[in-house]
């Protein structure tokens, strides 16, 4: 009999050899789904990589808000080299917070160069493993449009003692955007050749409350527009408020 079975058995009196083909069959099941999660767990964890998050999805001109820098590091990193790049024209860097940062030692305290926010340092540790912050970069946007900030040049440094390149995977969340809108809510289509290309058609934000989510708030707001049928809030660019920018409001609502 197999260690595995004997204790099985010793957990379960019913459970006896041959007691019936449910037990027989279930019991490897059991261990080859095992061995699978254990597998996709390891290979979830084998990859380091950086991702940026963002406080919100859409703001007003003149309004704040902030991107986190992330690392998640499979193996021991030491040491990173991050460039994030941003259009200038539509946001100004306001501050960068490092005080949760997992990084304790920097070659320069982060500094912006042009269109880019440079965060160069290390640890004393021989390294951080999982997920950590690196840094939050506190801005102000100025200029209606769909802004996009995005890590370039990564470098990431295993805490070896040889500094070791770490390869950087890519997992789509090197970048993130978000839209800028006028402080009615309306939002200035980017003309050709001009900042991203093909985004040449009118968009309005839905969240009109400008809170970087569409909840109830903004449906009530908009329902008590209805009557005055208010341009604002023409959402598919149809040249009036409709039926159809109600269901654009409450589908964007449902998909928070």
């Amino acid at each position: 009999m197999s260690p595995y079975k004997k204790i099985l058995y010793f957990f379960c009196t019913n459970c006896q050899p041959n007691r019936s083909s449910t037990i027989k069959y279930a019991f490897p099941l059991i261990f080859a789904v095992a061995a699978l999660l254990g597998t996709a767990a390891v290979v979830s964890n084998s990859k380091s990589f950086i991702h940026l998050e963002s406080s919100s999805s859409s703001v007003r001109s003149g309004q704040t808000f902030q991107i986190d820098v992330y690392v998640t590091a499979h193996v021991p990193i030491n040491a990173v080299d991050i460039n994030l790049t941003f259009p200038k024209e539509q946001i100004s860097i306001v501050g960068i917070d490092i005080g949760e940062s997992v990084i304790t030692l920097w070659t320069e305290e982060p500094y912006i160069k042009n269109n880019s926010v440079i965060l160069q340092g290390g640890t004393f540790r021989k390294g951080f493993l999982g997920d950590h912050k690196i840094a939050t970069i506190n801005a102000r946007a100025i200029q209606t449009g769909l802004a996009q900030f995005t890590a370039e040049d990564v470098v990431l440094l295993a805490g070896d003692g040889s500094g070791t390149a770490v390869k950087v995977s890519e997992t789509g969340k090197e970048s993130t955007s978000l839209y800028i809108a006028h402080e009615d809510g309306t939002f200035t289509p980017v003309k050709e050749g001009v900042g991203l290309q093909g985004t040449a058609s009118v968009v309005l934000i839905t969240d009109i409350d400008g809170d970087g989510k569409v909840t109830l708030g903004d449906i009530s707001r908009f329902m008590a527009a209805w009557s005055s049928r208010a341009v604002i809030y023409d959402f598919n660019g149809d040249g009036a408020m409709s039926f159809r920018d109600f269901g654009i409001i409450l589908a964007d609502s449902f998909l928070q």
